[in-house]
């Protein structure tokens, strides 16, 4: 009978503000559809909607945050569904509208990751950085992971115009960028985004300007993305965390796992091949071509995330660090002493 009653729960929430859409997107497309209904619709999609659903999820153990993913949704339709002719005042509201939602976003981002910060220094516990700050304020704003894919994109921005100062390794911290291929890969990588770019140049002086303009920008923060990648190597290193017993693994902004020394069966010193169906799999997002020389064994499987917050599960990881005898034998100690 639980089981019915939260299934009917779940065809509330979801069902009626979709059956709502799907009548509206259906109306837009008959042939019975007049301009002089477009305003009245458009109201539906930005407020009654959103209204709807933050009503029937308000009392439930759902997010209140996720109606802004309503409101956007209705917002994207609006646009892709409706002639702009028929947009009327909606055309001009949308322009000023989205600077206007971004600067908010920004504004309250900085905000909430002020108090964060606050707190962090009261609690005396400095084991998150930057990355991770960002990961935590901005999924406390917004809904369906966004706040995980917009701390991604504030990341790149930091790693890759600002933070400068050379960061000191503090006990327990150990590098993985300076004697793996992972920085060669990645520096290959850029030269490949920064020909491209001279290419895109080359097709500007030869009258294809528009698009070339569009594949200018893109490699351009393309290649923002790529030095924000290398730089955060040396930013974000690998953590034992003695204190809350655990591991932190991280590869730039690019992956990150917190692995609990309970979930750790044994570490395995290897600089061997792995097959391609092995169950071993690599924690760097290059892969194979990053390298490896030790592998962690747990005792059930682990989830880790990868870029924009993507999950990832593995049984066994490969993973290369810098001066890894130091870290097999800090790691081996702290897990005899959970044991």
């Amino acid at each position: 009978m639980r089981n019915t009653i939260n299934f009917n729960k779940r065809y509330l929430v979801f069902g009626v503000p979709l059956l709502m859409i799907l009548s509206l997107v259906v109306l837009l497309k008959s042939p019975l559809f007049i301009p002089k209904l477009s305003s009245f619709v458009i109201i539906d999609f930005l407020v009654t909607i959103p209204l709807v659903y933050f009503f029937i999820v308000r009392k439930t153990s759902i997010s209140n945050k996720t109606t802004i993913s309503i409101a956007l949704l209705g917002f994207v339709l609006i646009t892709i569904l409706i002639p702009e002719e028929y947009q009327g005042s909606f055309s001009k509201f949308k322009t000023l509208l989205l600077p206007v939602i971004e600067l908010l976003l920004i504004g309250f981002v900085i905000v909430k990751t002020r108090v964060a910060i606050k707190k962090i220094r009261e609690s005396n516990d400095d084991s998150k950085d930057f990355f991770e700050l960002m990961q935590q304020v901005c999924n406390e704003i917004l809904p369906f992971g966004l706040g995980t894919v917009f701390a991604s994109e504030i990341s790149v921005v930091y790693y890759g115009l600002f933070n400068w100062k050379k960061r000191t390794l503090k006990e327990n911290e150990f590098t993985y960028h300076k004697d793996g291929m992972a920085t060669s890969v990645i520096l290959g990588f850029l030269l490949v985004v920064v020909v491209e770019m001279f290419v895109t140049h080359s097709m500007m002086q030869h009258g294809n300007v528009r698009g070339s303009i569009v594949l200018g920008i893109l490699s351009a923060y393309t290649m923002l993305q790529v030095i924000a990648v290398l730089r955060s190597l040396s930013k974000r290193p690998i953590y034992i965390d003695e204190q809350k017993e655990e591991l932190v693994l991280r590869f730039g902004i690019l992956s990150n796992a917190i692995i609990p020394f309970s979930s750790i069966e044994k570490t395995e010193l290897s600089t061997k091949d792995i097959p391609e169906k092995s169950i071993i799999k690599f924690f760097s997002p290059i892969g194979r071509s990053g390298g490896h020389n030790i592998i962690l064994h747990f005792n059930k499987e682990i989830k880790f995330n990868g870029f924009y917050g993507f999950k990832k599960k593995a049984k066994s990881l490969a993973i290369f660090v810098d001066e890894v005898s130091m870290f097999e034998k800090v790691l081996k100690d702290n897990l005899s002493k959970d044991n």
